[in-house]
């Protein structure tokens, strides 16, 4: 029989059900009919005919109570008629033939509470807890509904006494911890967070995330959390306090614990765990983590190859933390494991001449590149690390030795090297000339700046040369401050006429060697004193980039493009500035 509160909405709809097929009144329905009867609905509800949706429902829940489809699809539609009250009569024909149905329990909360029904929620609720005693999901549903409709005191109490009903003092650690975070006892939250974490560390990547949601005192609450089930834990919760601490940045508690956990597994399992360890920690950059990691399973690799791919992995975690002794050991040992004679060897050893380079010691580095010529006469290596040694030598004030290394050595990188040295001893000429020699065998967007300085050193006057070969050789050691501040103490005596390009040769070299600044104040003395010269184009161009890159020279850098376009429209570069004043533009609104 229809209720009176349902057949109080059903208008025409309850004459369809009272006056229905037999088969829908017996109480049975097909799935094929329950299918056609939702989408019956479906199509009503979605042309607007909501009264004819809920009539095609009503037929179905009489037939089938528990039809959880019809239920919530009657649901919306209720909804969207501003019924929502009409529900419940059909929602308590579901329970009283499903009284298990979580699902429908909670949609009879939330409709009371949104009625302001507060005390048949409350009713509704206790109902809830004892038809399935000591059961914690009826707490944790009932939780969210109570949060919104009484507040988080009152959640926090009901889940508290859903604890004590179930017996077990981390049941709904979750939950409570959620709700003590949102009242901003954060730490206290770290506490329930960690007691929701079980002996086979369960939860653990949940916990993490909530921890990382936080915006508070994020790294108290952390450590609170990982001490938690670190202290007198299970292995799964101390597991779960390493992977909580790597994902925190708590390097130093991360590896104090992975030790723990380490020294009590079996093999298989420590070499799994390390290796999980290992890789978390190169991708966080905790190179104290990696570098333990990675050796303790170098100990016990089982070959030479196996131990050698721990070697490879801890050669860069060394260098990023900047130990290049440490990581020339490790590339050392991989050198070793290879085959002497094989290509994989002479790779190897050829990294090891690269790192032993960047390490200062002249004499070994030269050793060690007549012992890795001696094997390999005519490794494809050779031109880079005959560069690689002599720019370390050159840097390092020996340029007798760096000349040394190049000795019998012919390419691209070695003719450059030699080129660097000429400069340094003023013979600009010759120097132009090994820069013209190596272009043919470097890619096409490092031959450009080859090209521009031998071209530039082979026409301008020797005064201007020599201010060209000391900058270059500064700008070439690294020092791009240094070779600015030559340029500029030189230009105003050097010809009129090749100002401008020394200018822009000298701005190339300081950004070459890191100095950007400097770069940008020899460009602005381009735009500022030979606003009629060749160079005044890329010198624009190169200067707005980097003003725009700065937080307040973007209008800078269009008051830049537009002087540019505006007194050369016919410059190459102009198509180019059009592109750039138009995105930064949008950038600033104008």
């Amino acid at each position: 029989m229809i209720r009176p509160a349902m057949a109080a909405v059903t208008g025409a709809a309850g004459l369809l059900v009272l006056t229905g097929a037999g088969t829908l009144l017996s109480g049975q329905v097909s799935p094929s009919e329950e299918t056609r009867l939702l989408r019956e609905a479906a199509a009503l509800e979605s042309r607007g005919d909501f009264e004819g949706a809920e009539g095609a429902l009503r037929r179905l829940l009489q037939a089938s109570p528990t039809s959880s489809g019809g239920l919530f699809a009657m649901e919306r539609v209720l909804r969207a008629r501003g019924v929502p009250r009409a529900l419940l009569p059909l929602v308590d024909d579901f329970l009283e033939n499903d009284p298990s149905a979580a699902g429908v329990r909670y949609l009879k909360l939330r409709v009371l509470s949104e009625l302001d029904s507060l005390g048949a929620l409350e009713g509704e609720a206790e109902e809830w807890f004892r038809a399935d005693p000591g059961a914690v999901g009826p707490y944790r549903e009932v939780a969210r509904v109570y949060e919104r409709a009484f507040g988080s005191g009152r959640a926090l109490e009901l889940l508290r006494q859903g604890r004590r009903a179930s017996g077990d003092p981390s049941a709904l650690g979750l939950e409570i911890g959620d709700l003590l975070a949102g009242m901003g006892d954060e730490l206290g939250a770290a506490e329930e967070w960690a007691r929701a974490v079980d002996d086979a560390g369960s939860q653990g990547r949940a916990v993490s995330r909530r921890i990382q949601g936080l915006s508070g005192d994020r790294a108290a609450a952390g450590a609170r959390l990982v001490e938690a089930l670190a202290s007198g834990g299970s292995r799964g919760r101390r597991r779960a306090a390493v992977e909580i601490a790597l994902d925190l940045g708590l390097e130093e508690r991360a590896l104090g614990l992975s030790r723990e956990v380490a020294a009590g597994l079996e093999e298989r399992q420590r070499a799994n765990f390390l290796s999980e360890v290992a890789r978390r920690a190169e991708e966080a950059g905790m190179s104290a983590l990696a570098r333990w990691a990675l050796a303790e399973l170098g100990h016990t690799a089982a070959s030479p190859g196996e131990r050698r791919q721990f070697d490879i992995r801890l050669v860069d975690v060394f260098l990023a933390a900047g130990d290049t002794v440490d990581a020339l050991q490790a590339q050392r040992r991989v050198a070793s494991s290879f085959t002497p004679g094989s290509v994989d060897r002479r790779r190897a050893m050829a990294r090891v001449v690269t790192l032993e380079a960047s390490r200062g010691d002249g004499e070994a580095v030269v050793a060690l590149l007549d012992r890795f010529r001696g094997e390999y006469p005519e490794a494809p290596e050779l031109d880079d690390l005959g560069a690689t040694v002599a720019r370390a030598l050159h840097r390092a004030g020996d340029p007798d030795a760096a000349a040394e290394a190049l000795s019998g050595i012919d390419g691209p990188r070695s003719s450059i090297e030699r080129a660097y040295l000429l400069l340094d001893r003023g013979m600009v000429r010759e120097a132009a000339q090994s820069l013209l020699i190596a272009v043919s065998g470097l890619a096409p967007s490092a031959a450009t700046d080859v090209i521009q300085l031998a071209g530039l050193l082979g026409r301008v006057t020797p005064e201007s040369g020599e201010v060209l070969a000391v900058a270059g050789v500064l700008s070439h050691r690294g020092d791009g401050a240094g070779a600015a501040r030559t340029i500029l103490a030189a230009v105003e005596g050097l010809p009129p006429e090749e100002q401008a390009s020394v200018l822009a040769e000298g701005a190339r070299m300081a950004e070459r060697g890191g100095d950007l600044t400097g770069a940008a104040g020899l460009r602005h003395r381009i735009l500022d004193e030979h606003p009629d010269a060749g160079e005044v184009g890329d010198a624009a161009m190169e200067l707005a980039r980097y003003r725009a890159s700065r937080p307040d020279g973007v209008r800078d850098a269009i008051e830049i493009l537009e002087t540019l376009i505006m007194e050369r429209p016919n410059a190459a570069v102009v198509p180019g500035a059009r592109r750039m004043l138009e995105r930064l533009r949008r950038e600033v609104g104008s």
